[in-house]
């Protein structure tokens, strides 16, 4: 192979190579770009979601506190009946213009779910409340709050897990710091030491409840 052949070959190798490491360049410059502008998408998701989910969960705790009483005594107008006092909150994150994408799916996903297992939820207390007794309506307002503030601890976590994707500061409060987690679980303990009670009452009650004794048979 004379000395032409093998200088057009080295050209073309070079320019081969030349070709292939500017590729190389502009596929690494432009993973960089997306990368940033991933980072960017996802700081601006969590802290207009996680906005939105703590503003829920606040709701939820508001609703988890209604007992259907004001200052005390029945809502209704009459002053008879037990009312709800609070309205549900609402989330629609299909309403929030971010990229969802940028998330993990099974974190996505719990995000988006979130309106589904309120409509769950509300199902269940509209067949609660048509079978309930006035005027308390009593297991239909204790199932209401129980069940509220059980969302908003379910939403918390999901917005802790949000923050914690996003790398956001999360701050601890002192023993002394009024905390809605925490007063979310005590109406759960609460409502379920109540429902403890009563039914061990009503275990009590039928347990002392005897049969007539049976006539014996003429001999």
């Amino acid at each position: 192979m004379d000395s032409a052949n093998i200088n057009a070959i080295i050209s073309a190798i070079s320019g081969l190579a030349g070709v292939g490491v500017g590729a190389l360049l502009t596929h690494l410059r432009e993973l960089r770009v997306e990368k940033t502008r991933d980072k960017r998408d996802t700081s601006y998701l969590a802290i207009l979601v996680v906005t939105h989910l703590d503003r829920f969960a606040n709701g939820c705790m508001s609703v988890a506190y209604d007992d259907g009483t004001s200052e005390g005594r029945p809502a209704s107008e009459d002053g008879i009946s037990h009312q709800t006092t609070v309205r549900p909150p609402e989330f629609a994150p299909l309403d929030i213009k971010v990229e969802w994408r940028v998330l993990p799916r099974s974190l996505m996903y719990d995000i988006l779910e979130i309106p589904a297992k309120q409509e769950h939820l509300e199902n269940q207390l509209s067949g609660v409340r048509e079978f309930d007794d006035p005027p308390d309506y009593a297991e239909f307002f204790m199932r209401r709050q129980r069940d509220y503030a059980d969302l908003g601890l379910k939403v918390s976590g999901v917005a802790k897990r949000l923050r914690e994707f996003a790398q956001m500061s999360i701050e601890e409060g002192t023993l002394d710091d009024w905390n809605r987690d925490v007063a979310l679980q005590e109406i759960i303990d609460k409502l379920d030491a109540a429902r403890a009670a009563y039914e061990k009452r009503q275990a009590e009650s039928w347990a002392k409840i005897k049969a007539p004794p049976v006539p014996l048979a003429p001999t």
